[in-house]
């Protein structure tokens, strides 16, 4: 049940190479030079990160797995530059209400109750003293499926400081529909599964958060609508830093494993930062292209002229409407054909070594080749 994330994409390791390439030059020159248009005064700013596992094992498959020894440096990384680890709802509500955050805050989630969370990932974090969320996908539980924790371990993590929040039932692909089903019935069909999974929750361990993870990161505008609905937080799996202006019907979280588990890479992401994103248009990460267009309109404390947008490590062109009010528009060349893609934009934030982060997620609904 584990997603192949849009990360692991054939090409983007080399993407995030040549990604990270260019923001080492552009944190040169921004450090150097106050060249290129300034935006306007930025609204005030707090960012965090959440990082989203799933196995914690050097058997399982490498797509979802990160080693014992990987988490373990990347929990060591977090302790030694001074992260101040939150449990998820506190952060949740801190960006809600534009509280203070620390310097460097990040959330650790968890998502399918693999048995290898609950044999090595959870005792390590107890270690660093690091709170977590888990996600239960209950229809696995319910089964005493093979490679999952039961109910009993999952009671034990909660009694000692666990999340255990939803991540539905059967772990579907919530933007498709089943065969002959409407998109009405579709719909119905969600909601139900997101509370009856609730009411398991609930009723096994006592806890009742409303916060929720997507199965494989994908949702549509409906789904969203019925997370607004029932008053639920929602969270996906694009990467991004998370702020006081994010959307709370899909927050982005940095998988931090398979080829982005080794500490160089994680380090840049823990680090990284929330734009302000003002326009975001279209809003739902479904479409039929190969190579969608998106508008965008950002705002933070960075200089224009730093600035990139990259589909597959290549550099897109912004397509101005408005340089002053950074607002513009980019469609990559190159067309995809997988069933999941993104877009990254970035810019280094003024004074610091320190990243801005957008990810626009795209979720093809007719892909060649489906995984």
């Amino acid at each position: 049940m584990a997603f192949a994330h849009t990360q692991n994409s054939p090409g983007f390791p080399t993407m995030v190479k040549k990604l990270a390439l260019c923001m080492s030059l552009a944190a040169v020159s921004v450090l150097s030079s106050n060249a290129g248009m300034a935006q306007t005064a930025p609204s005030p700013e707090g960012h965090a990160v959440i990082t989203i596992y799933h196995h914690v094992s050097d058997s399982t498959p490498r797509s979802t797995s990160l080693t014992p020894e990987e988490l373990r440096i990347q929990m060591q990384y977090l302790q030694d530059n001074n992260f101040e680890v939150w449990p998820l709802d506190r952060l949740i509500a801190a960006l809600q209400n534009k509280e203070p955050l620390p310097e460097k805050t990040a959330a650790l989630t968890f998502d399918d109750a693999y048995i290898s969370i609950y044999d090595t990932g959870w005792p390590m974090l107890q270690e660093f003293g690091f709170p977590m969320t888990l996600f239960v996908s209950t229809q696995p539980i319910n089964d005493n499926q093979r490679g999952y924790m039961n109910w009993d371990q999952i009671r034990e993590m909660a009694e000692g400081g666990v999340i255990i929040a939803n991540h539905m039932v059967h772990h579907p692909h919530m933007v498709d529909a089943l065969p002959g089903e409407s998109n009405e019935d579709r719909l119905a069909r969600l909601r139900a599964e997101l509370l009856e999974a609730q009411e398991d929750i609930r009723t096994e361990t006592g806890q009742d958060h409303k916060i929720m993870a997507y199965p494989y990161g994908e949702f549509d505008d409906d789904i969203t609508a019925i997370i607004e609905e029932l008053g639920y937080v929602a969270l996906a799996q694009n990467s991004g830093a998370v702020g006081y202006y994010s959307d709370f019907t899909a927050l982005p979280r940095y998988p931090l494993a398979a080829s982005f588990a080794d500490i160089e890479s994680a380090s840049t992401k823990l680090n990284s930062l929330a734009f302000q994103v003002l326009e975001h248009s279209p809003r739902t990460p479904v479409t039929d292209s190969k190579n969608p267009a998106v508008t965008l309109r950002l705002a933070g404390d960075f200089n224009v002229s730093q600035l990139g947008c990259y589909a597959n490590g290549q550099r897109m062109e912004l397509e101005w409407i408005d340089r002053e009010a950074v607002h513009f528009r980019i469609q990559p060349a190159q067309e995809f054909q997988m069933r999941r893609f993104g877009y990254i934009c970035t810019a280094p934030k003024r004074g610091t070594n320190r990243y801005y982060w957008f990810n626009k997620l795209w979720i093809r609904s007719t892909p060649d080749n489906a995984d």
